[in-house]
């Protein structure tokens, strides 16, 4: 694990990059925001009134234009999600076209060129990803938990699958849900590793079919849960750990921001959390590598002389 988040460290250039082309992409709807508030509060307001805290009654005399705003950003959002989605596919092209190098690449030419070179197919894998995410929802969020586990094991009626009024107590309710959210995360989370072993087979074997090797990294996770998850589970749990630490600190900040240096070291520690998140993104590619060069060999090529032969 240790090993993975040094060797993605030791690219700045890659992280740097990628760094300064999502913040670039987020800066969109921030800067739609910051003109309407700028021409909203200008001259209406003391100066100061309102820093750190738009207020309750701002909210209320604004709120019409606080909706048509937020309509706004939301349809932005959603491009934006696509186009972060697309850029992680390209990202995990750099990425593994790095690690799998046997020279020691340091620049940005080989993950421009790596990202453009596997990007149809880990476009392809992006889509199977979000297939295989919407099945995830439905088994566990749809009709086959509802039939199944709240209908049969439990006999709640189709009409209080959304209430759960028909259990016998809070806490039953409280635990089937908690049962139900951990099950969809894990499912979720199955699926991202998924993607990451299916990403790393087709860069590693140059290979085409992004279905065959997705079937194949899902056989190597099934055969070989401990080897295939453990590092993705290090590099999660380090994850995790950093970002509740810098949550924290962003909390104990915020409760009491009245400066401007206050806002500012707000956005640094929000910088440091995107950029430490680009940095174990690539770490975790750097585990896919090193687990899939130790575990998993190529299919042999049939071959096309061999029933020729005497």
């Amino acid at each position: 694990m240790l090993a993975s988040i040094q060797s993605a460290l030791a690219r700045p250039a890659t992280w740097a990059a990628l760094w300064a082309v999502e913040l670039a992409l987020a800066s969109l709807p921030a800067l739609a925001w910051f003109q309407w508030l700028r021409s909203t509060i200008d001259h209406h307001y003391a100066p100061d009134e309102l820093f750190g805290d738009l207020g309750t009654v701002f909210r209320f005399d604004q709120r019409a234009g606080i909706g048509q705003l937020d309509a706004a950003s939301g349809q932005i959002g959603a491009l934006l999600a696509v186009l972060f989605m697309l850029l992680g596919a390209f990202a995990a092209g750099g990425w593994l076209t790095l690690f799998l190098s046997s020279a020691p690449e340091r620049g940005l030419r080989p993950v421009l060129a790596g990202g453009a070179r596997f990007f149809g197919r880990f476009a392809r894998v992006w889509i199977l990803s979000i297939l295989l995410l919407a099945l995830a929802t439905w088994l566990l969020r749809g009709a086959p938990w509802n039939r199944i586990v709240l209908g049969g094991v439990f006999g709640v009626p189709a009409t209080d699958f959304e209430k759960l009024e028909t259990l016998s107590s809070e806490r039953t309710v409280f635990l089937l849900r908690g049962a139900q959210a951990l099950m969809h995360a894990l499912l979720v989370a199955l699926v991202l590793v998924w993607g990451d072993y299916t990403r790393t087979r087709l860069a590693l074997f140059d290979t085409r079919s992004a279905l065959w090797a997705g079937v194949e990294s899902a056989l190597f996770i099934v055969m070989h849960p401990l080897r295939a998850l453990a590092p993705m589970l290090g590099i999660f749990l380090f994850e995790v750990a950093f970002l509740l630490a810098l949550g924290v600190v962003s909390n104990s900040i915020e409760a009491g921001v009245s400066e401007l240096h206050e806002v500012l070291v707000l956005f640094l520690l929000g910088q440091l959390a995107l950029g430490w998140r680009i940095v174990l993104r690539g770490a975790r590619y750097h585990a896919a590598v090193a687990v899939s060069r130790a575990h998993v060999r190529p299919i042999a090529k049939p071959d096309p002389w061999r029933f020729g032969r005497v």
